[in-house]
């Protein structure tokens, strides 16, 4: 009873101290901005990760080396004198929970085999099921659709002409290229009065040019490539691409005449972070090359930089692409837009306009955090550090469970997290940096935000792999369901022909790309080399039609057309992909039909379950209602007994007439132990049913009768009590 008296005391206070501290947040005027108040949070998240992860271990390790090298004298044990006694009652009423327990608890409940198989699935089912549910929410939770809409109009804004702006999808030839550059880049961004940092975009007044636009353009020794690759000049240049290049002095310091004509020197962490390649329509173009040069801030300065490249001839018959790099922000919407926008010029001198625009949140991203957001990443934190644990106990216990495949991708979710939240943290920091650079800048300087945008990207691709690892590993706790062995059973007997299968496919693919390519890859962009070939075929394949329009195959003469189109249409559409999925079918009834056949004699995993929280499961039906209770009917319980068993003879005296009848009838095989087993459920059943009744009785009994311990009167005493009522 004290200990009772102390919990609610505990809870009372609690229950106390959190009404004061929302009242006090409440109407004592304190807030928070929401952006704050997510740092708030997010920084007592860090310090507790920090006391669990570091400091609770260096704890626990200094306890443990003081108990090791001087150990604490064990005071001697002293009875509890406040020990509580179990009554005759306690006793009864532990007895009839116990009998309940076992009426639940059969032969076929007691394989202590199956209970701990059992017990370990429930475990791994918990923490990956918590973990995948935690990522699919995370990823609804920090999807942001103003990300996509601001990427949309940025690429319409650029790509087609729009008031004084040329459009990129109208360059035409080289002249064309340079008035793309000055109305779409220079005079679109600064205003006339030469404002230093430039001016407000004329086509969204809360957008702004970070830095100032980057030219890079990669050209080649010689305009006549023939059928080899390009090879990308890295030469010095003097003024209009001359040669003997001599140096002069303080070129190392001031721009105005021999930075476009020198070549870019990368160093190891370009190469490492941007070391990507542009596919164009004709070559890869690399990004770690070409010859740079910088626009200004203000219009003036923009101007008369373009004119010196235009006298000089920057742009000539051997210059092979031209990229326009520069980053954009929107302090609205906290939106930053990285834009790449280059030209590719074709051999016959006719250039091409590709795009790629990005839109990211790079600073104050916890301001744009929901609740629901702030709730997830509480909640993923607690589940990774659950899962983190399991695999970390698991490996310390048994070290060679490290060579199973299971714990082996346990293990690569564990360290691809941390690589996502080590990438994080870089591009964070390499954030702050450029933009203390935009603060306290002097010189006009190009902002590379291409570098971070580069890093969400290996974000986004080392996340998506931890879910697909997650995924995996949820299919195999999974396996504990027939409908998922039976998909791994029907792969693993079919894995021969599904192979064979796939190979002739994939035959037919590369052969129908071939000759698609070769035929047609001069008219079409959709058969211009063999990588995009391919994929057009296989997305024809795999049912994306329209990718593939008939006239693109018609080069080569329509009969040939037809034949090419009917091979990708019915060979392989619709033959080869038709007799993999029959395959799959057949072998599946197969499985489906052997699997009837065994009979089990173990529990499954959902009467386990049903034994094993059974405490919880009878709650909450309880609170739901979820019980159903018996029904009379206006009838007695033995009128529904009856109704019962003349029900069960009807169905019986139907199932005899109708085999009759019937010429052939399917009787499932008995299974002799099966059937013993059961009895001896039932008839277990029955003895503890009574055992159940006969407990309640005597508890009823004990309470009608009995003093408050249950003690009931001996006969002795009720003799005497006879007595003395008759001499009265």
């Amino acid at each position: 009873m004290a200990k009772k008296f102390s919990n609610i005391i505990f809870y009372l206070t609690l229950i106390i101290i959190a009404i004061c501290v929302a009242c006090i947040w409440m109407f004592s005027g304190f807030r928070h901005e929401y952006g704050k108040f997510n740092m708030i949070l997010v920084a007592f998240l860090a310090v507790t990760l920090l006391q669990i992860l570091i400091f609770t271990p260096i704890k626990f390790t200094i306890l443990s080396l003081d108990a090791a090298f001087w150990p604490a004298h064990q005071a001697p044990e002293t009875p509890n004198e406040n020990a509580n006694v179990d009554t005759f009652m306690d006793n009864l009423r532990l007895r009839l929970r116990t009998l309940r327990s076992e009426l639940m608890i059969t032969e076929r409940h007691r394989n202590e085999r199956v209970n701990l198989k059992y017990r370990l699935i429930t475990e791994e089912l918990w923490l990956t099921g918590k973990l995948f549910l935690v990522y699919f929410f995370m990823a609804l939770a920090f999807f942001d659709e103003l990300l996509y809409f601001n990427t949309e109009t940025t690429e319409i804004l650029f790509q087609y002409n729009r008031g004084d702006a040329f459009g990129l999808f109208h360059v035409a030839d080289v002249p064309d290229i340079y008035f793309f550059v000055v109305t779409s880049l220079v005079l679109a961004f600064t205003d006339g009065k030469n404002t230093s940092g430039g001016a407000p975009w004329i086509h969204a007044e809360g957008t702004r040019l970070l830095g100032v636009v980057r030219l890079r353009q990669l050209r080649t020794e010689s305009n006549r490539l023939g059928l080899s690759l390009p090879v990308f000049t890295e030469r010095d240049f003097g003024e209009s691409w001359t040669l003997p290049y001599e140096r002069v002095p303080y070129t190392d310091k001031y721009w105005p005449i021999y930075t476009p004509w020198l070549p870019s020197v990368s160093v190891a962490r370009d190469n490492l972070l941007m070391g990507i390649n542009h596919v164009g329509h004709m070559f890869n173009y690399p990004e770690s090359k070409g010859y740079k040069v910088l626009l200004s801030d203000t219009r003036y300065k923009s101007l008369q930089i373009i004119d010196y490249l235009m006298n000089k001839n920057w742009l000539d018959a051997n210059t092979t692409a031209l990229f326009m790099d520069f980053s954009l922000y929107n302090a609205d919407a906290n939106t930053f837009t990285v834009c790449t926008l280059w030209v590719e010029k074709f051999p016959y001198q006719y250039p091409d306009g590709h795009m790629k625009v990005e839109s990211h949140t790079f600073v104050e991203q916890l301001r744009e955090f929901t609740k629901f957001g702030m709730l997830m990443v509480f909640v993923f934190v607690v589940t990774w550090l659950q899962f983190t644990k399991a695999f970390f106990v698991k490996v310390w216990y048994d070290p060679r469970q490290l060579k199973t495949l299971w714990v082996l991708v346990d293990a690569m979710i564990v360290a691809l997290s941390v690589i996502v939240g080590m990438i994080m943290a870089v591009r964070d920091n390499m954030v702050q940096k450029m933009i203390k650079r935009v603060e306290i800048a002097v010189v006009v300087d190009f902002l590379d935000f291409r570098e971070p945008a580069q890093l969400s990207y290996l974000e986004d691709v080392v996340t998506g792999l931890t879910v697909a690892l997650v995924t995996m590993r949820l299919w195999k706790v999974m396996q504990f369901s027939a409908t998922f062995q039976l998909f791994t059973k029907t792969i693993a007997m079919a894995w021969d022909a599904l192979l064979c299968t796939f190979v002739i496919t994939v035959i037919f693919i590369i052969a129908i790309g071939i000759a698609t390519v070769t035929i047609n890859g001069n008219y079409t962009s959709n058969f211009r080399d063999f990588p995009k070939g391919i994929v057009t075929v296989t997305c024809f394949a795999f049912g994306y039609t329209n990718l593939v329009y008939p006239p693109d195959i018609f080069y080569g003469g329509e009969w040939l057309g037809i034949v090419l189109y009917t091979i990708m249409g019915f060979v392989v559409k619709y033959m080869l992909i038709n007799l993999i999925v029959s395959m799959m079918r057949d072998q599946m009834a197969s499985v489906k039909a052997d699997r009837d056949k065994k009979v089990r004699q173990r529990i499954t995993f959902w009467q386990f379950l049903r034994v094993e929280y059974a405490f919880f499961i009878n709650y909450i039906v309880k609170v739901f209602h979820c019980q159903r209770g018996y029904q009379r009917k206006n009838r007695t319980v033995a009128q529904n007994i009856q109704r019962e068993l003349n029900s069960i003879e009807l169905k019986r005296r139907k199932t005899k007439i109708s085999s009759i009848y019937s010429e052939t009838i399917y009787v499932m095989p008995i299974n002799k132990d099966l059937e013993q087993m059961k009895y001896r459920e039932r008839i277990e059943r029955t003895f503890t049913l009574a055992a159940i009744l006969h407990t309640q009785m005597e508890l009823m009994e004990r309470l009608m009768f009995g003093d408050e311990e249950g003690n009931l009167p001996s006969l002795d005493q009720d003799d005497e009590q006879i007595t003395d009522t008759d001499e009265d």
